[in-house]
């Protein structure tokens, strides 16, 4: 699985965005089937990067929300979870802002 999303990262890394959200919303289904809170948290935070990189920010704030919530059910220190935190931060930011423009 852990393959699967690096393999997703590079993906994205060229430019291969649809193909990269197809390869992690398998790897979020089969991680969370499996109860891999961890592996299920890494899926959702790189596909919320994705997310992030094709302009859906919806999209993004619910993995990065996800990747928080599954990493702090696993037990995971303030400084794992502190990743995850920061990109909700960032996207409800941009969020807030395109709301201001409208």
């Amino acid at each position: 699985m852990l393959c699967r999303i690096r393999r997703a990262q590079v993906m994205q890394f060229q430019g291969k965005l649809e193909e990269a959200a197809s390869e992690l919303t398998q790897c979020v289904l089969e991680s969370e089937t499996h109860e891999w809170n961890l592996t299920a948290a890494f899926a959702r935070e790189t596909r919320g990067k994705v997310h992030f990189d094709q302009d859906d920010l919806d999209g993004a704030l619910a993995d990065f929300t996800a990747a928080v919530f599954l990493r702090d059910k696993s037990g995971a220190s303030p400084d794992e979870l502190e990743s995850a935190l920061i990109a909700v931060a960032v996207v409800e930011s941009f969020i807030g802002e395109r709301r201001a423009l409208r």
